[in-house]
């Protein structure tokens, strides 16, 4: 605990204030991603020693910024990236979790929106790997703000339930956690209510009122959103001077009318990248997402890259 204590401290905060990694007592762990590279040197541009291969054994030494330093199997030492790897404490809570909900039922999803793959229902957890638009995946349990999903490979793994839109109603045995409701109840009409049409805004007698709350995931027979108008951010000078790049990932709400309503980073960049991202992204107009006919408020992850032009 104190090793992932120690890890966990330097990756969210940056580089450590003093000049040097801060050591830490050595565990063991593995690396959780397809060939990884071991470099240098503590930063994405370092020398790329070796490619380690998913399952490698390492050995952590000590940690600076969000990287951290580890002897490979056959003493070569270098740096891998935090999310690249997990310690020997996390594999045994990941067994023990998947060994839990091996007779889960499964409900049938399709990923509705790209997103990476952990190892643990947590943002800071290793990642197994990349799911993109349209990857089919069987939903077992609901975490939190995660789904536990079987994948081809691994029988076990969390992604944003965000991102996955069921195939069919949810309908869990009793032993699965409750995922979040794909459906909503009608609402009662009260005796004598008006009848559809008497005043601007009613909904017709007897058919369900559209929730105010955004839905998590989209419900069975729903229509995406499609974006119909695209503002590009603006590249900002000091990152550009820098020769920073990166990729920032947003969470947003497509209010019912189209609009953006909240926006949450899940990925940030550095030197007001994801500033500029936030203040583009809440500009964009989308054609609604539509359940029956009408349309509704949906959750939904973005990305916008930041790439120089090469000289």
């Amino acid at each position: 605990m104190v090793l992932v204590a120690a890890f966990l401290a330097a990756c969210s905060g940056g580089k450590p204030a003093g000049p040097d990694p801060v050591p830490v007592s050595g565990g063991a762990g593995f690396v959780s991603l397809s060939r990884v590279p071991l470099r240098s040197e503590p930063k994405a541009t370092g020398a790329i020693l070796t490619l380690l291969p998913r399952g490698s054994e390492i050995r952590l030494e000590a940690v600076d910024g969000a990287f951290a330093r580890v002897a490979a199997k056959g003493g070569r030492e270098g740096w891998l990236e935090a999310g690249t790897f997990e310690t020997a404490g996390e594999q045994e809570a990941r067994e023990r979790r998947t060994k839990a909900v091996a007779d889960f039922a499964t409900i049938e999803g399709r990923i509705v929106s790209p997103c990476p793959v952990y190892l643990a229902p947590d943002y800071g957890a290793a990642r197994w790997g990349e799911l993109e638009d349209g990857d089919p995946v069987e939903v077992v349990i609901a975490e939190h703000d995660f789904l536990g999903v079987k994948l081809l490979g691994i029988p076990l793994a969390f992604v944003p339930a965000h991102a996955v839109r069921y195939l069919a109603p949810p309908r869990p045995a009793r032993a699965i956690p409750e995922p979040v409701p794909a459906e909503w109840p009608k609402a009662p009409v009260p005796p004598g209510a008006e009848t559809a049409g008497t005043r601007a805004g009613e909904e017709p007698e007897g058919t369900e009122s559209v929730p105010a709350e955004p839905y998590v995931a989209l419900p069975f027979g729903a229509e995406p959103p499609v974006l119909k108008s695209r503002v590009e951010p603006q590249y900002p000078q000091a990152a550009r001077k820098a020769g920073i790049g990166g990729e920032v990932v947003l969470q947003i709400v497509v209010e019912r009318d189209g609009t953006i309503g909240g926006v949450v980073p899940l990925q940030e960049a550095p030197m007001g990248l994801t500033t500029a991202a936030t203040d583009a992204v809440r500009r964009w107009v989308y054609e609604p997402a539509r359940l029956d006919g009408r349309p509704i408020a949906v959750f939904k992850t973005v990305r916008v890259r930041f790439t120089l032009a090469a000289p």
